[in-house]
């Protein structure tokens, strides 16, 4: 890395921990304002999609929006997922509350940035617990917040779009809230084509750590990023939450591998 680009990526990296100062900072007096729960949250997904749109701009990613005719103001989106950048895409173009896992609670400091956006913590593996996420996320919704799910579960390497895990569609049947499937799609890493060669510079799955991802990140010189808004999908056509995730899942396969 040469003398130039070190220099760069220091500067981006100590405007980024600035950012993140401003956020929690902001988030903190958000969080006290006596508005109720509903009121709190909108003003977190408020803030976070405020920081969303400069720190996009900081690390040189620019965001192409494309959308279908049917979109929902108020919705379960549910997106594929490939990077920790997508919190970021989302978050830039509607604000929103994100359903995350409770293992990112307990990390810093990703897990402080989540609560202070609003996030809901779930825990798949437990039945019972589930039940109550489930009701939490049918209340956001039902008080006109929109709320993210990524439901392939985790990031993966970018190959195809994973299967999707249904229970937390639940959550859109029981709320009768529009499901707002979106496809993301990463296009070009330092103006030229995403592929094997330098797609994990932006992907972040396997058993790659947070420490490790930020700093090829951070030396990136821009990032091309598509979020497409596909058709709105109404729960109460009938379907059942598999059905659902299944139709969410179709859409955006195709979408993603469409040339």
């Amino acid at each position: 890395m040469t003398m130039h680009a070190k220099s760069h990526r220091a500067v981006k990296t100590l405007t980024i921990i600035a950012l993140v100062l401003l956020y929690l900072f902001a988030a903190a007096g958000l969080a006290c304002i006596p508005a109720g729960r509903a009121g709190r949250r909108r003003f977190l997904t408020g803030n976070a999609s405020f920081f969303a749109r400069r720190a996009l701009a900081v690390l040189g990613i620019r965001v192409m929006k494309r959308s279908r005719r049917r979109t929902a103001d108020t919705a379960l989106i549910v997106s594929n997922h490939l990077s920790s950048v997508d919190i970021l895409v989302i978050a830039s173009v509607r604000p929103a509350v994100f359903i995350t896992s409770v293992e990112l609670r307990n990390s810093f400091p990703l897990g402080l940035l989540a609560f202070l956006g609003g996030s809901i913590f779930v825990e798949r593996r437990n039945p019972s617990g589930l039940r109550k996420e489930i009701r939490d996320i049918a209340r956001t919704l039902a008080e006109g917040t929109s709320v993210v799910l990524f439901p392939e579960g985790t990031t993966f390497d970018g190959r195809t779009v994973r299967p999707f895990k249904s229970s937390l569609f639940t959550a859109a049947v029981d709320a009768g809230t529009m499901i707002q499937p979106c496809c993301i799609r990463y296009r070009r890493i330092n103006g030229k084509r995403i592929g094997p060669e330098n797609a994990d510079a932006v992907y972040y799955h396997g058993g790659t750590t947070f420490a490790a991802h930020a700093p090829r990140l951070l030396g990136l010189r821009s990032v091309h990023v598509e979020l497409i808004t596909l058709d709105a999908i109404a729960p109460a056509d009938g379907r059942s939450r598999k059905e659902l995730a299944e139709l969410c899942h179709e859409r955006i396969l195709r979408a993603y591998h469409r040339t």
